[in-house]
C-alpha cells in the first residue's frame, strides 16, 4: 500500500510537471510572440496555456491581426474626428468698401464683426451706413492701422455710430484734429484701448488674427507704424497692413512672422514704396486687392506693383474699377463678389482716361468708376509754356494763337501722361497740380507734340 501510494503520488508529480512544462513552453511562446497586450485575444491565449494545450496553427497570427486592425481603425477614426472639429463650421466674408484713396474693411464671423481702417472725411458717413446695412450693432474689435486721415476718420465716425469691444491702435501720437477726435471717442465712449505687439493674437468668433507688424514704434515714420495682422480662418488667410512700407516689410521678413497668405491687401493702395519683391514673394498671395480711389493725383496703383502682382500670378481686385469687393471664405476655398480684373492700367491711366486695351475687366469693374464724377469740374491755372511751344514747333512753328490748324480750344493737359483734356472732364480734376497745364490752341498740334486725347471726354 505504501509501495503503491508512493507510485501514485510519482505519476501525478510526473503528470504536473509535464502540465508546467506545457504551460511554460505555451507563456515562452506568448512572449516571443509579442502579445503582451490585454485583450479577448490575450484571455484565448491564457485559456490554452493554463489547460496544457497548444494553440492551434495560425491562431496566433489571425489575433494579431484583428488587434492591428481595431487599433489602426480607431487610430484613423479619432484622426477624422479632430480634423472635422478643426475645420470651421461656417463663413467668414472680408469686404474692402469703396472709400476712395483710403481703405475700410469689415470682417465677419459668427456674427461678430471687426472694422480694420475707415477711409477719409468724405466717406465716413458711407462706411456707418454700410455696416448698418449688414446687421451691425456692435463692433467687437477696430484698428486703426495708423493715424492718417484716409483711414482714422471713418473709424472715429464708426466709434460714434457703435458699440466697440476692443480698439487697436499703433503707439504714437500726432498733432491733427482727426487723431484729436480718436483719443476724445475713445475717451467719452470708455472704450478699451490696446497697442498690440507683434504675435499678439486675438480671436474673432471661430477666426483668429495675429499682429505682424510693426516691431517697433517710430513716431517720425507714421506708415511704417501701420498695425497690420494676419487673420486665418480654417485654411484660409488674409494679410492686411495698413500703409507699411519697404522698411517695416523688411522688419517682418527679418523677424520670421507667417507672411504666407492666400489674400493679401497691397499696402499703401499700390504705392511704390509697398508691396517689395521680396516680400511679395514671402507672401505668395493668390489674389491681390488693391484699395485706391478711380483717377487718384498720386498715380496708384502704380505700374510697379501692379507688375509684381502680375509677376506672382496673382488674381487682381480693384476697388478704383469694381467698387466694393466681398469675398467669402467656408474655412477651405474662397468665393468673390466679383471676378478678378484684367485691367492693369495704372493709376495714372485711369486719371487720364486710357482705354482699357484687355477688353476683359472684373464684372463690376467693366467699366472705370469714376469716383470724381461729383467733383467740381477746373481748368487748371498753371500754364506751360515749354509744352505750348513745343506743339506750336511740331506744327510749323507757328504759335497756338496762329495756328491755322482747323479745330482750336482750350484744353488741359497732364505732361505727366501726355494726354490731353476738355476742361470739364472729370479727370482733370483729380490731377496732381505739378503734372497739370492749360493749353489754348488745337488738338492736332498737341498730338503732334506727343500728346493723345482723352478716351473719357474725347476732346
Amino acid at each position: 500500500m505504501q509501495t503503491a501510494g508512493k507510485q501514485k503520488n510519482k505519476k501525478y508529480n510526473v503528470n504536473r510537471i509535464r502540465s508546467g512544462a506545457v504551460a511554460l513552453c505555451a507563456a515562452l511562446l506568448l512572449l516571443l510572440s509579442g502579445c503582451g497586450a490585454a485583450s479577448d485575444g490575450q484571455a484565448v491565449r491564457q485559456q490554452a496555456a493554463l489547460s496544457g494545450g497548444a494553440l492551434q496553427d495560425g491562431q496566433m497570427p489571425e489575433l494579431q491581426i484583428a488587434e492591428q486592425q481595431e487599433n489602426g481603425e480607431a487610430s484613423t477614426a479619432g484622426t477624422e474626428g479632430q480634423r472635422e472639429e478643426q475645420m470651421p463650421d461656417g463663413t467668414l466674408s472680408v469686404t474692402f468698401l469703396d472709400v476712395g484713396q483710403g481703405n475700410a474693411v469689415l470682417v465677419e464671423q459668427g456674427g461678430a464683426y471687426m472694422l480694420i481702417d475707415g477711409g477719409n472725411r468724405d466717406y465716413s458717413s458711407f462706411v456707418v451706413s454700410y455696416l448698418k446695412e449688414q446687421g451691425v450693432e456692435e463692433l467687437a474689435y477696430v484698428i486703426a492701422s495708423h493715424y492718417d486721415a484716409d483711414h482714422l476718420n471713418g473709424v472715429v465716425g464708426a466709434l460714434h455710430a457703435f458699440s466697440c469691444g476692443q480698439v487697436l491702435a499703433p503707439d504714437y501720437v500726432t498733432d491733427t484734429r482727426v487723431y484729436e477726435s480718436f483719443e476724445r471717442v475713445i475717451k467719452e465712449q470708455d472704450i478699451a484701448l490696446a497697442y498690440p505687439a507683434v504675435g499678439d493674437t486675438y480671436t474673432l468668433g471661430d477666426a483668429s488674427f495675429t499682429v505682424v507688424c510693426p516691431k517697433v514704434y517710430d513716431p517720425k515714420e507714421d506708415n511704417d507704424n501701420s498695425v497690420g495682422i494676419r487673420l486665418v480662418y480654417g485654411d484660409t488667410s488674409f494679410l492686411i497692413c495698413g500703409d507699411a512700407g519697404k522698411a517695416e516689410e523688411q522688419a517682418m521678413l527679418d523677424s520670421g512672422v507667417t507672411l504666407e497668405s492666400d489674400v493679401y491687401l497691397a499696402s499703401h493702395h499700390g504705392s511704390e514704396g509697398s508691396s517689395s519683391e521680396a516680400f511679395m514673394r514671402a507672401v505668395s498671395p493668390s489674389a491681390v486687392v488693391i484699395s485706391a480711389g478711380a483717377g487718384n493725383s498720386y498715380g496708384h496703383p502704380t505700374r510697379t506693383v501692379l507688375d509684381r502682382v502680375k509677376a506672382c500670378g496673382a488674381a487682381l481686385y480693384r476697388t478704383d474699377l469694381q467698387g466694393t469687393i466681398t469675398v467669402t471664405s467656408d474655412g477651405t476655398s474662397l468665393s468673390w463678389s466679383v471676378d478678378a480684373t484684367q485691367d492693369y492700367r495704372d493709376g495714372d491711366e485711369v486719371a487720364a482716361g486710357a482705354a482699357d486695351t484687355t477688353g476683359t475687366s472684373g464684372t463690376a469693374g467693366a467699366g472705370v468708376t469714376d469716383a470724381a464724377a461729383g467733383s467740381t469740374d477746373t481748368t487748371g491755372t498753371s500754364v506751360a509754356a515749354d509744352t505750348a511751344d513745343s506743339a506750336a514747333q511740331a506744327s510749323g512753328g507757328d504759335t497756338a494763337a496762329g495756328s491755322t490748324a482747323d479745330v482750336t480750344g482750350e484744353y488741359v493737359l497732364n505732361t505727366n501722361t501726355k494726354k490731353f483734356h476738355r476742361p470739364s472732364c472729370s479727370s482733370v480734376a483729380q490731377m496732381s497740380p505739378e503734372n497739370k497745364a492749360a493749353f489754348s490752341g488745337s488738338r492736332e498740334e498737341l498730338i503732334a507734340a506727343g500728346y493723345d486725347p482723352c478716351k473719357r471726354c474725347n476732346p
